[in-house]
């Protein structure tokens, strides 16, 4: 018998690492869960759109599942996690999604 090892569906390279809604041992709503990049960042070209604030928690981190990448939503922006500082992504596209 072959043992079959679950997969994400494709597209879905974006798991939750840090959820605040996590309390004590509760997983949270959102913890380990995957999603894809414009499940995290609303997809608009205009002004308008871009207004609109991201609809994650605070202080949610995601991690690229292929290539490592984290980015985490501050005030309602998504924002590149990196060492020295945070850079804001305006466009929905700024993040590779494969």
């Amino acid at each position: 018998m072959t043992r079959r090892l679950w997969q994400t569906p494709p597209g879905y390279y974006w798991k939750v690492v840090v959820d605040p809604t996590r309390k004590g041992d509760e997983p949270g709503i959102f913890y380990g869960g995957h999603f894809r990049w414009t499940d995290i960042v609303l997809p608009g070209w205009d002004e308008e759109a871009r207004k609109i604030p991201c609809p994650w928690p605070s202080g949610t981190v995601f991690e690229n599942v292929k290539t490592g990448e984290r980015v985490v939503i501050r005030q309602g922006k998504v924002v590149r996690a990196e060492s020295s500082s945070a850079v804001e992504l305006r466009q929905w596209t700024g993040v590779s999604s494969d």
